[in-house]
């Protein structure tokens, strides 16, 4: 059929305007718009999913998981690696739960959301694991961190990694971290704090990679080098899930079916939003030839009555003008139904 128009829409809730029926890529790890509005769609998800777990009474757990890395090794080499190590936590005699259950039987853990991410410093790449880890109440954090270690020494050594350190390889902490780290999560927050370009000490996100190529003011990642980084991270990465629920979990907690990157990339942005203007293919063009797109949002938030003459001039500046230079672009204003 064709492509469709574009909507201008308004949520009504944050009175914060955005595109409706853009093409969405759902890639989550070369794509930062994708990225950013994935991954703050499964922060509110995490979020949830603590506030569940408190009214059941169970107790949350972070935990995060590496290993020792050199700036030589291959990525795709440790972060494969890596996977078969933290899927031996899960699985045999020698599992996290098993382990639990012989040291203390009343222990019982319900599941898990596992997080993957990966940073790069000093040392080259670091690929590592988040966890919240959800159990019985009678689960105590000392405990778990004791299991989990030794269960995680034990992967990485069958995987073919170095062997995890006490003081690095593993930390296991309470609640209140879970809940701290699902405040945060995401490469959003690379995205918008410009305080993060400075942690070298913590490492560079793959968006901070970015950010190097597009300043060229980082005398560490120069945007020749920053460059050759990223494509190393993207081909790593490629087709990797960065979020896991554990079986069950969700059904557990009462939430839906979950959504796959490329359904919440597609997402309408607010429900509740509502339309202030429809914008054709023609018009669109010519918004983009002027690289236009976000002062359109600009005025629809500021002023949404010259939305039609603003989109008007630019089709016309553009020299795109004619019979579709306004089409369906005229602004609407009377209702307040979900958006397409």
């Amino acid at each position: 059929g064709g492509l469709r128009d574009i909507e201008v829409c308004k949520s009504d809730k944050l009175q914060k305007a955005f595109y409706q029926g853009l093409y969405a890529c759902g890639d989550i790890w070369n794509c930062p718009i994708c990225a950013a509005k994935v991954s703050e769609r499964r922060r509110n998800e995490l979020k949830t999913a603590l506030v569940l777990a408190k009214d059941k009474g169970w107790g949350i757990h972070f935990v995060t998981l590496t290993f020792p890395h050199g700036a030589g090794d291959d990525l795709t080499d440790i972060l494969s690696k890596m996977t078969k190590a933290y899927g031996k936590l899960s699985s045999g005699k020698y599992s996290v739960k098993e382990q639990l259950k012989k040291l203390s039987p009343e222990s019982e853990i319900f599941g898990f959301i596992r997080a993957l991410e990966v940073t790069h410093g000093e040392n080259g790449f670091h690929p590592h694991v988040h966890m919240i880890v959800f159990t019985n109440k009678e689960t105590e954090s000392g405990l778990l961190d004791f299991v989990y270690y030794r269960a995680w020494v034990r992967a990485c050594r069958l995987a073919g990694l170095p062997e995890p350190s006490r003081l690095h390889g593993c930390h296991v902490q309470d609640g209140s971290f879970a809940a701290d780290y699902a405040g945060k999560w995401g490469i959003e927050d690379e995205m918008t704090k410009a305080n993060q370009k400075q942690a070298k000490n913590k490492g560079l996100t793959p968006w901070g990679l970015l950010r190097c190529i597009l300043d060229g003011d980082d005398l560490d990642y120069p945007p020749k080098r920053a460059i050759g980084l990223f494509l190393v991270y993207s081909a790593a990465f490629k087709g990797k899930r960065q979020l896991y629920w554990s079986n069950g979990l969700r059904k557990l907690l009462g939430l839906q079916k979950e959504l796959n990157d490329q359904e919440l990339a597609q997402k309408a942005d607010d429900e509740a939003a509502y339309t202030l203007a429809t914008i054709t293919v023609e018009q669109w063009k010519a918004i983009r030839k002027c690289k236009a797109e976000v002062m359109i949002l600009n005025i629809a938030e500021s002023n949404p009555l010259l939305i039609t003459s603003v989109i008007n001039n630019f089709v016309l500046s553009s020299g795109d003008a004619g019979p579709h230079s306004m089409g369906e672009g005229v602004p609407f204003y009377g209702g307040r139904g979900p958006t397409r």
